[in-house]
């Protein structure tokens, strides 16, 4: 078993993938589907791989984008790929530990980085008797409008009375539901 710092080193290379831009989502997810393995092995040096499960922790459905995006991945330093061409064995794969000063290292920080300060708070508290809740919102939405009302209203917006009335009629069923 090794020591990794599983929140600095997925810091780190999620601040990798950032500013790579040959990068995609299929390249991440697959890389978090190889990472949560290894965190479940314990960071082993290498690991046994079994394409179904990790297709499956990645949301991919093709066999050739899998291997497209893990050649890459390999290539581009992020994991080393063996291959085992044999059915009955499965490839194995070693994750490259990630060092936060120097890229990519055997050497992990030993505390996690903390922010040098903690922000203020830019929204105002409000007192919990203030909050608004359901049977609130249902009395402040209780206005009534007669049917001459809404009529009026809708001959000044020139809209058509038609529609005025099916509101009133509206606002009649809600109004008596609501009692």
């Amino acid at each position: 078993m090794e020591k990794v710092n599983y929140i600095s080193h997925l810091n780190t290379v999620l601040e990798r993938f950032y500013n790579d831009e040959r990068i995609k989502q299929g390249h991440i997810t697959l890389y978090l589907a190889f990472f949560q393995l290894w965190n479940r092995k314990f960071f082993k040096k290498t690991l046994t791989i079994n394409r179904e499960l990790i297709m499956e922790r990645a949301k991919m459905k093709s066999k050739t984008t899998y291997h497209n995006h893990l050649r890459d991945l390999d290539a581009w330093g992020y994991l080393t790929y063996y291959p085992s061409y044999h059915p009955s064995r499965g490839s194995k794969i070693k994750m490259t530990r990630a060092c936060p000063k120097s890229g990519t290292s055997d050497s992990t920080l030993k505390v996690q980085n903390l922010d040098n300060c903690v922000p203020e708070p830019s929204q105002k508290l409000v007192s919990s008797n203030k909050h608004k809740t359901k049977e609130n919102l249902n009395k402040q939405s209780k206005v009534i409008f007669n049917e001459s009302e809404v009529t009026l209203f809708f001959k000044k917006n020139n809209w058509p009375k038609i529609e005025a009335l099916k509101v009133s009629v509206r606002q009649t069923t809600y109004c008596l539901a609501s009692y």
